[in-house]
């Protein structure tokens, strides 16, 4: 769907997925890259088939990071035109109105691990790799990413001495949430994507403000925030709907989360 040059996309089952199909430049973020996936996200933050974004490459490499032949390149005007592309993109992926999960194979080097940190959730295949190699290029990595995910000391080693590491001791350090198979990668991204989306568009919006806005707050200003959230969601339709479903599937013994839990 869509006249994209270097993007795959489509929606299903709540979930719109952006394939990364870039393969002379291994998926590396030039001027193209950053306008297409803008312009995506653009088009799905309002649609309502779509409660969750999938971004992934392909089984070899996911995004190979900045394009360096444009930033050889490219001086001046242009330089900064390109530098304000990278922010809006940066900014539109990372505060994004719903969940987002990245599905990384292969190298995902500097700006390209970056793009997975930008995103909520990562799902990585055991022959993933990552790096914040900005500095080998005597630039920054994006360092807030990486924080968020791994905590500050390991955030300034990465950042400071870019060496890479593998997939294991990515979910070690909680730089991705789960580890999957060669060749698996795509799918169990769309798995995950595919059950968050399950929560619907309305909700799915609702909880991504929540991730977004609470983490930002001190304690009591986040339990009050969500109290509040808590009151608007339970005055609406959907609420009432969920709940005759839920106690209706809880009774029956046919409830969701437990048949998952037993899988």
């Amino acid at each position: 769907m869509g006249d994209h040059q270097y993007l795959i996309t489509s929606i299903g089952e709540g979930v719109g997925v952006i394939q990364l199909n870039h393969p002379r430049k291994r998926n590396a973020l030039g001027w193209e890259l950053h306008r297409e996936i803008i312009a995506v996200l653009g088009e799905w933050a309002e649609d309502d088939r779509v409660a969750a974004v999938l971004l992934v490459g392909n089984e070899d490499y996911f995004c190979a990071g900045w394009a360096l032949d444009v930033l050889e390149e490219v001086t001046g005007d242009d330089l900064i035109r390109f530098n304000d592309l990278a922010c809006k993109l940066m900014v539109s992926l990372y505060d994004y109105r719903k969940p987002t999960v990245a599905a990384v194979a292969g190298v995902a080097p500097g700006y390209g691990m970056d793009l997975a940190n930008m995103c909520d959730i990562t799902v990585a295949s055991e022959n993933a790799m990552f790096g914040s190699t900005q500095v080998k290029y005597a630039m920054n990595g994006f360092y807030h990413g990486m924080l968020r995910k791994v905590g500050a000391q390991r955030a300034r080693r990465m950042l400071f001495t870019g060496d890479p590491i593998d997939a294991k001791e990515a979910l070690r350090i909680g730089l991705v949430d789960e580890l999957v198979p060669v060749g698996t990668v795509r799918e169990s991204g769309f798995r995950l994507a595919r059950h968050i989306a399950e929560a619907g568009p309305e909700l799915a919006t609702v909880l991504k403000e929540v991730a977004l806005r609470a983490s930002n707050m001190d304690h009591i200003g986040a339990t009050a925030y969500e109290l509040r959230v808590t009151a608007d969601l339970i005055q609406r339709g959907l609420f009432t709907r969920r709940l005759s479903e839920g106690l209706a599937a809880l009774r029956s013994g046919q409830s969701k989360a437990t048949a998952r839990l037993r899988s």
